[in-house]
């Protein structure tokens, strides 16, 4: 009988087939191809510069250090593997030299320090990536847009990530599609900022269908971390549209395929397995949620990686027939437990998603100056994503500005304001000028200073301008108002909804000057409880941008606005918004004078 040392066990991984490490390796190649042609197409040559320096400085370092040791140099392809996905986890401008030390570090420290291939605590090219994030965090965040085409990309400006700057780092209209399904179609082509090959949904989809069809990787862990990341969007959010948003933004899909399950820092057994991808789903988004970061992909892995020791240790299957003490067969507590999760996770969505889901206002974005999109949340609320900027004159410096206002579900206060994009130098709102108020109580505030030496007065003038609008869109879209006998004239429409009363009215602006009239026509609401107006909303006017400043008008009564001459309502010449603005006042004053008129201003009398 052979002696037991005459054999030699390979290092992981371990497969009952005729593939060998490199076989594997080699089709993990292939299926990143499409991942980084998209890189290069999206973000130019300089990207796989980047992506040619990390394999070099992998295979490099890997061979350096057999030398070092006096061992044989290695060609399985595992140290271009490492390369290639750390390459495409780097920000496309990243300078030189971050693949190079990335490229070392992940090779000569977290692999070939702890013996080589099999035998690393973690996942290298995550590892390597989060050392980078540490190490180097303003060049690792530093993105730019994509630019399909131009390979040189020799004059390229920095910009914001979905994760990093929310709706105002996507275009308003993607392939003629806007809104919400605009955004998300964006991401899922990859046309936006991000990683170099992170960003293309299909790419990585279609490196996901080859290597389940080569048998290579286990779809559990795939299907489990996005299923799991899903269902915790939706509880942390608290809406069924960010779902895709999430999804589709960041690593999360390109790590759930190709680093999640790295054979030699993944579970050995299937339902560990799940319990892995789950720990991965949960970890991710809270680092998304509420960590000093937005992206949480790799440093989940990393994490989970060091919990893999554990699972295998601790829980192991259990073998066809065992018994336990007693001598009864021990039940597959783990097995039923894990497929337990996934259906109450999968039936948590199910129900969860149409209840949470959004109730999309499809909104004519030129009847708005700041509100992009609308939805409903579950309970009511309805939630305003809202985009504008403050111009600081002192610093020559435009602040852009995003929100998401709420609104209670009779669109009469504002619950809460959620900053997405505010000031990177301090000049924030004063959320509480305007949280719990009303629109009669937003519109009547007049002093809106706070810090002076940090500007915040303008951000807060804009915040109350973007409040005002979102009062303005609910009116428009969402109230309940029963048509009314309209008095003709300029008013075209008459609407009542409690002490509310909405008027269509119908004009023109006379811009002699440039022998032009421009057609006006506009939703004018009144709140007959406190005689002042409540809302404007833009039906028609100037495509040239002579538009009507709703704020010199928006809670005034009725009396304020007639005493209002030309020069009060003069806004910006350059424009010509004060002819609409002249306009604008004197049909809101026809709406008083039916409502004075109109049976001692009871419509229903």
């Amino acid at each position: 009988m052979a002696e037991i040392s005459n054999y030699k066990v390979a290092a992981s991984p371990h497969k009952l087939a005729g593939d060998s490490t490199r076989r594997i390796m080699l089709d993990v190649l292939i299926a990143l191809a499409p991942c980084l042609v998209c890189g290069v197409v999206f973000y130019g040559l300089y990207a796989l510069m980047l992506v040619a320096l990390c394999v070099a400085a992998c295979f490099a370092g890997e061979q350096l250090y057999n030398l070092a040791r006096r061992k044989p140099f290695t060609f399985d392809l595992s140290a271009v593997v490492t390369g290639v996905i750390l390459g495409l986890n780097l920000p496309p401008r990243a300078p030189w030299y971050i693949p190079l030390v990335g490229g070392v570090f992940a090779i000569v420290v977290v692999k070939m320090l702890f013996g080589g291939l099999g035998k690393n605590f973690a996942n290298p090219a995550a590892t390597a990536r989060v050392f980078l994030l540490l190490a180097y965090g303003s060049v690792m965040t530093s993105f730019i847009g994509a630019d399909v085409g131009n390979f040189l990309q020799t004059d390229v400006a920095a910009g914001a990530t979905y994760l990093g700057g929310g709706t105002s780092a996507l275009a308003s209209s993607f392939l003629h599609v806007e809104g919400y399904w605009g955004n998300v179609l964006q991401l899922f082509l990859g046309y936006t900022g991000g990683s170099i090959g992170e960003t293309c949904v299909p790419a990585i989809a279609a490196g996901f269908v080859y290597l389940l069809v080569r048998r290579v990787i286990d779809w559990r862990i795939p299907a489990v971390y996005v299923l799991t990341a899903a269902l915790m969007v939706l509880v942390c959010w608290g809406s069924a549209s960010e779902i895709l948003l999430q999804l589709f933004s960041g690593g999360l899909l390109f790590g759930a395929v190709f680093m999640a399950t790295d054979y030699a820092t993944s579970p050995k057994w299937r339902y560990n397995r799940v319990l892995y991808a789950f720990g991965l789903g949960v970890i991710t988004v809270l680092i998304r949620r509420f960590g000093s970061y937005p992206e949480g992909t790799s440093l989940a892995i990393l994490i989970m990686n060091l919990v893999v020791p554990v699972l295998d240790h601790y829980i192991l299957p259990v073998r066809f027939g065992q018994c336990g003490k007693g001598g009864k067969p021990v039940p597959a507590v783990m097995q039923w437990a894990m497929r337990a999760l996934c259906l109450a996770m999968v039936l948590a969505l199910a129900v969860a998603v149409p209840l949470v889901n959004y109730t999309e206002v499809r909104l004519d974005t030129g009847r708005y100056s700041y509100v992009t999109e609308a939805r409903r949340e579950f309970g009511g609320a309805y939630v305003f994503t809202v985009e504008g900027s403050a111009y600081l004159e002192e610093y020559d410096y435009t602040q852009p500005l995003c929100y998401e206002i709420r609104l209670d579900a009779s669109g009469t206060r504002v619950l809460s304001i959620d900053p997405v994009t505010q000031s990177t130098m301090g000049y924030t709102a004063e959320l509480s000028f305007f949280e719990g108020k009303t629109c009669a109580e937003i519109a009547a505030l007049t002093d809106l200073s706070t810090d002076l030496d940090l500007s915040a007065t303008r951000t807060n003038t804009a915040l109350r301008a973007m409040a005002l609008e979102c009062f303005a869109a609910y009116d428009s879209n969402l109230a309940d108002y029963a048509p009314l006998s309209a008095p003709g004239g300029h008013i075209t429409g008459v609407a009542q909804s409690g002490d509310l009363v909405r008027f269509t009215v119908a004009g023109a602006a006379d811009l002699t000057e440039y022998n032009y009239v421009q057609p006006l026509a506009y939703a004018v609401t009144i709140d007959r409880a406190t005689g002042r107006v409540y809302c404007i909303t833009t039906i028609n006017e100037s495509t040239y941008g002579y538009t009507v400043d709703r704020n010199a008008f928006v809670g005034k009564t009725g009396a304020e606005i007639a005493a209002m001459t030309d020069a009060d309502v003069a806004a910006d010449i350059s424009t010509g918004a004060t002819v609409t603005n002249v306009a604008v006042r004197d049909l809101i004053a026809e709406c008083f004078a039916y409502l004075d008129s109109a049976t001692g201003g009871n419509l229903n009398g």
